[in-house]
């Protein structure tokens, strides 16, 4: 097969197209990629479905208990989600998937045997079943790899794929274009399902690893309070002392200084990824229009600071900026309590009036 009928039929697969569509196509695509990349000695290639379950709960774990993305509507949840959904059932996950299969392994082990023996029979044909035919392309075929009976094949769960040769080699030399490619596809997928979602495609991708640079905002924070946000106690110079995310950072997935506010140990340490009162909202907002006047770190984390109904920047909507923070902020607490992210009833310090 020539480089430009595997690129053909490579993005022919990958387009976000058909009412059963899932997004497992994306995932596959994503583990052929990382898989062919890693790829070591010569042919037979060989995966196992065990392997490319674990990559499937990599990918969708990151989305379901940390982004909290939807992948399709409520009455059409894909099964690796509920499977996972059902497994890992806490509402705040702060630690990494890396972290999580040291921590827990005993879940990720049943959690990847379900997604094995339930997931894989519509979309390992789908890599095989493209334009109405078959195309001897990305897998080889054989009896103790895979059955195939009909056009609605059945997959043995315990077994796996063979990987064609020429496949390895045009997916090594085109990484970087085809992963970008499946991402981006991933993220027309679901753009429309996650509406004013904020930094969909770094949630897709699920490369950040948790909240980064906020340290920096310290001493500008520190110059417009220094009592905990939240239950307004006296804070101490040290580690004691926390730079906290209002609006959870695995739903931002950004670190802006309109976000972030200093906050006690004992607030921070309860709070994690959960969503404040609603009251919190409010005095965060209230917190911006009073100091944005005179921060420039303030005003550049601003600048590009909107409600998505507004459809672009504070400047290009033509929106007072009183008004945009106050309909911004309240926005994006809405859509993340409806993405899925709990809130905290209250915090364990006594919260005293601000």
């Amino acid at each position: 097969m020539k480089e430009g009928e595997f690129y053909d039929l490579f993005m022919e697969i990958i387009k976000p197209t058909g009412s059963k569509n899932t997004s497992y196509k994306f995932a596959l695509a994503l583990f052929l990629l990382e898989h062919s990349l890693n790829a070591r000695g010569g042919p037979p290639y060989r995966a196992a479905y065990r392997e490319i379950a674990e990559h499937f709960l990599k990918y969708y774990w990151s989305h379901a208990c940390k982004s909290k993305l939807r992948q399709g509507p409520k009455n059409r949840i894909p099964k690796a989600i509920r499977i996972i959904s059902e497994e890992f059932q806490d509402q705040v996950y702060p630690k990494t998937f890396d972290e999580l299969k040291k921590t827990e392994r005993e879940k990720v082990d049943r959690c990847a045997d379900k997604i094995r023996k339930e997931c894989f029979h519509d979309v390992i044909p789908r890599f095989q079943w493209a334009g109405g035919r078959r195309q001897a392309a990305f897998f080889h075929y054989r009896a103790k790899e895979y059955h195939d009976s009909a056009r609605n094949s059945r997959i043995r769960h315990d077994g796996g794929i063979l990987i064609n040769p020429d496949a390895v080699e045009f997916l090594q030399r085109n990484f970087v274009p085809l992963y970008n490619s499946v991402i981006l596809e991933w993220v027309r997928f679901l753009e429309s399902k996650n509406f004013g979602t904020p930094n969909l495609l770094r949630k897709i991708e699920a490369k950040h690893k948790g909240p980064r640079g906020q340290r920096k905002f310290f001493k500008a924070l520190w110059r417009t309070s220094t009592r905990c946000f939240y239950c307004h106690e006296k804070l101490r110079l040290g580690k004691s002392t926390h730079v906290d995310h209002v609006i959870p950072y695995d739903y931002i997935a950004d670190t802006e200084m309109w976000n972030v506010v200093l906050a006690c140990q004992k607030c921070n340490c309860a709070k994690l990824d959960r969503l404040p009162p609603k009251h919190y909202a409010k005095k965060l907002s209230a917190r911006n229009k009073k100091h944005y006047p005179a921060s420039k770190a303030l005003q550049d984390s601003l600048a590009a600071f909107y409600h998505p109904e507004h459809g672009g920047s504070p400047k290009g909507a033509g929106v007072p900026m009183s008004r945009l923070i106050d309909s911004s902020i309240d926005w994006h607490y809405r859509n993340a309590s409806k993405s899925g992210y709990p809130e905290l009833r209250r915090f364990p310090c006594r919260a005293r009036p601000a």
